[in-house]
């Protein structure tokens, strides 16, 4: 298994770890889980989660609106040039999947910090969208799969682009929220 690939796994895995004992101390404690990220560090923090939410987005709504559009041309064109472009896709999988891993990261880890600009309740939310585009992963993982070991199929190319139209509207959803948000607070600081 390729370095970028242990390093996307560690990601994801740190991820829901990390929301998950946070969604357990706050249910078990009634308050947020202890700051572990210090005060100066939150907005830059917060900075950075918004700038991988936005890259994610746009990464999500090209790969389904033009990449996976293309298995359906290529698989039109013959086999051999459907798996030349499916193994092409994967060996330029870390564009995609370290943002992505980097992103649920952060947002989880945000759960562990003061909310800092944007409030509580938006950290949660955000990180639950982010883990929600993640549990819908495996499904188009698992499309792509189907690709590589049986070639094209309609019923593979379905599942993948549902797979990637859930996990790419939790991503917008998300990132939309976190500018507005965002925007708001600080407007509300900046007026009188």
């Amino acid at each position: 298994m390729p370095i970028y690939f242990l390093c996307f796994l560690a990601m994801l895995a740190a991820s829901v770890l990390l929301y998950v004992g946070g969604l357990l101390i706050t249910a078990i404690t009634r308050r947020p889980p202890p700051a572990l990220v210090r005060a100066g560090a939150v907005s830059p923090l917060q900075a950075a989660g918004l700038a991988l939410l936005w890259i994610n987005f746009g990464v999500g709504w090209v790969l389904y609106f033009n990449v996976y559009c293309i298995h359906v041309d290529m698989a039109a064109v013959s086999d051999a040039a459907f798996h030349a472009f499916a193994r092409g896709y994967v060996r330029r999988l870390p564009v995609v999947v370290l943002p992505f891993g980097a992103m649920c990261l952060v947002w989880s880890l945000l759960l562990w910090s003061a909310p800092g600009r944007l409030s509580r309740r938006t950290l949660w939310g955000i990180a639950t969208l982010t883990l929600v585009s993640l549990a819908s992963t495996p499904w188009a993982a698992g499309a792509q799969d189907d690709f590589h070991d049986h070639g094209y199929s309609d019923r593979a190319f379905a599942q993948l682009e549902l797979a990637h139209l859930v996990r790419t509207l939790a991503v917008s959803v998300a990132a939309v929220w976190a500018l507005v948000e965002g925007w708001r607070e600080t407007k509300a600081v900046v007026a009188p």
